[in-house]
């Protein structure tokens, strides 16, 4: 890391660093060089950033994929209800991330078996699966409904 601040020009530079003044240092110094001067005219290298699978935080989603954020949120709010029904924790129901992410990247067409099956390649159990898939389904079709076509609620 030294080295890398500093970029020497040469060899008594890099030896001249503090961070190489040891020994071992001393005695390795052909090998550290010889590593800096491939690096510095190498044109193999690596990414600044790794693309990796990550979403956007959910308080980001409004602006970057609107329909997104409101297939979360009602989405969220069933399985919220569900889990309160159920006496349990929303997060033993199913993880947040597991919801964020089939809300992100919703299976086309967004059935129950579609968001079922990719709940489970997302490592969701089998009786999370069951209990949530269809409610997400459904409500992944309210999010795709204007405020008119809304079915009226059911008593």
């Amino acid at each position: 890391m030294a080295a890398a601040r500093v970029l020497p020009e040469t060899k008594r530079d890099l030896a001249g660093l503090k961070e190489f003044t040891g020994r071992a240092s001393r005695s390795q110094i052909d090998r550290w060089w010889s590593a800096i001067q491939r690096g510095m005219t190498t044109e193999d290298l690596p990414a600044l950033r790794v693309p990796g699978d990550s979403i956007p935080p959910p308080r980001v989603w409004s602006d970057k994929n609107p329909e997104a954020d409101k297939r979360l949120k009602l989405a969220r709010a069933a399985v919220t209800e569900l889990s309160t029904e159920m006496s349990i924790p929303v997060e033993n129901l199913l993880t947040p991330d597991l919801l964020r992410r089939v809300a992100w990247t919703p299976p086309e067409p967004a059935t129950g078996e579609a968001i079922g099956s990719a709940l489970s390649e997302l490592g969701a159990r089998p009786w999370q699966v069951a209990a949530t898939s269809q409610l997400i389904a459904k409500a992944f079709v309210d999010a795709t409904q204007s405020p008119n076509e809304q079915p009226e609620p059911q008593s």
